[in-house]
């Protein structure tokens, strides 16, 4: 069950400043700087001041920092316990291979646990609506973008993947009911972001799959999935990343086989191999 404090956090995201953004972006990623550090440390670690700590408890609906870190300790507490067991029930002593299977299990659970439901149905709906859609990710992020224009270009038949060496100018083709989706993670590559300004300022509706709700691509997208993790490596985000993928590509094909839109090719590559 989510807690209250990601509940009430999630509802006034949107319309908090950008200070308080950062730091409602700490409190739902990195909960533990908030149950065992005071507000003026947490400010510190944060890069803002202790009144802007305090500020962002009383904006969604608590009396002061002391209620909010109560609800946070209670909640890692519960979940460590939560967690606790059920590894317990296997012997993973001396497989290390194992122990990093755990680690990505657990940061797949706690995205699941933070997942929007409201947000992931918007970018169905983006993309089930959409004449067209350009994928775009650089670096590592190459790969998940890959993997959602392979997948979903055999659902839909309208995917495209960005490629900056030869699809200059593209943005200016796309049909008027058109979409992209953006990977960006920390380091943040440039070109991304002036993709989406680019794609933001052309009126394209924009997408984006990142590691932050502050991240910079965030000024310029539309809908914003934060995939939440302890670490930015690329060994970290790579399973759960995919999983979030795999999770819209799921729903993507139940909502056009329902309005049978599904593509030709679907039935042959996907279907087929499904049964």
């Amino acid at each position: 069950m989510t807690p209250d404090y990601l509940v009430k956090t999630k509802e006034h995201f949107p319309t908090l400043t950008k200070g308080l953004k950062k730091v409602a972006d700490h409190l739902m990623n990195e909960p533990v700087i908030f149950a065992i550090h005071p507000a003026k440390k947490v400010g510190k670690i944060i890069g803002v001041s202790e009144t802007m700590v305090i500020r962002l408890c009383n904006t969604i609906g608590y009396s002061g920092y002391s209620p909010l870190q109560k609800e946070v300790r209670k909640h890692l507490l519960d979940l460590s316990q939560h967690s606790n067991e059920e590894l317990n029930k296997e012997n993973y002593r001396d497989n290390h291979y194992a122990e990093s299977m755990i680690t990505d299990v657990t940061t797949i659970k706690h995205n699941i646990e933070k997942a929007d439901t409201k947000t992931m149905d918007a970018i169905v709906e983006t993309i089930t609506n959409s004449d067209k859609i350009v994928i775009a990710g650089y670096y590592h992020s190459f790969t998940f973008a890959h993997w959602l224009y392979f997948n979903l270009n055999y659902i839909t038949g309208n995917a495209a993947l960005y490629r900056p060496e030869t699809d200059a100018g593209l943005l200016d083709l796309l049909p008027e009911k058109s979409s992209i989706i953006v990977f960006s993670f920390y380091r943040y590559a440039l070109d991304t972001l002036r993709l989406a300004e680019e794609a933001k300022n052309k009126g394209i509706k924009v997408v984006t799959i990142t590691d932050s709700r502050v991240a910079p691509v965030t000024e310029f997208a539309d809908i914003v999935v934060p995939i939440n993790m302890v670490n930015k490596s690329l060994f970290d985000k790579g399973p759960v990343t995919l999983s979030v993928i795999n999770a819209i590509l799921h729903e993507i094909i139940q909502r056009v086989e329902e309005r049978e839109k599904i593509h030709t090719t679907y039935k042959y590559f996907i279907k087929d191999g499904e049964e």
